[in-house]
């Protein structure tokens, strides 16, 4: 026999809740578990109600992954720092970089002008005067998720002069 928390109300119960969390935005698979665990419904609630949801397409762990993959690529954020936000997301290394691909192809993502656009946006030189600058241009682009050839292949070698361009 059922108890009054596994039964079809539920389901219900935990379908609605569900359905509420993905119009205030897209979740994945993960998440939307988790969010309902944390309101209190039993493993297998949660089970049937996202199945449901799965059903309905509203829960689409490749859709999501794609969507949001496309739209931190063109927000000016680099491959590393997508991959660790859909892994946050809950998304597994496969998902996320098969997110990641297709998304580039989506958005003809471009390194190195994104990390171009990205530091023009922040009022940063993508050919620095001196080291101190090249190395905050350098962090700042590491910081959103640029590998180290498109950073080298942007900024170019560090300037060797210490002593910067004011003295």
């Amino acid at each position: 026999m059922l108890s009054e928390d596994e039964g079809p109300e539920a389901v219900q119960r935990a379908t609605d809740a569900g359905l509420k969390l993905l119009a205030a935005r897209a979740r994945t698979r993960h998440e939307l578990l988790q969010a309902l665990e944390r309101k209190g419904f039993p493993a297998s609630v949660c089970d049937a109600a996202l199945a449901r949801l799965q059903g309905w397409g509203y829960l689409d762990d490749v859709r999501f992954g794609r969507e949001r993959a496309a739209s931190l690529l063109s927000g000016g954020k680099g491959p590393a720092a997508v991959l660790q936000r859909l892994h946050a997301h809950g998304l597994s290394e496969d998902e996320a970089r098969s997110a990641l691909d297709a998304a580039r192809a989506t958005v003809a993502f471009d390194a190195v002008a994104a990390a171009r656009t990205a530091l023009e946006k922040r009022g940063l030189s993508a050919r620095p005067p001196d080291g101190k600058a090249w190395a905050r241009a350098a962090r700042f682009l590491s910081g959103r998720g640029f590998s180290q050839d498109v950073i080298h292949q942007l900024l170019g070698e560090p300037s060797l002069d210490p002593s910067g361009p004011d003295e």
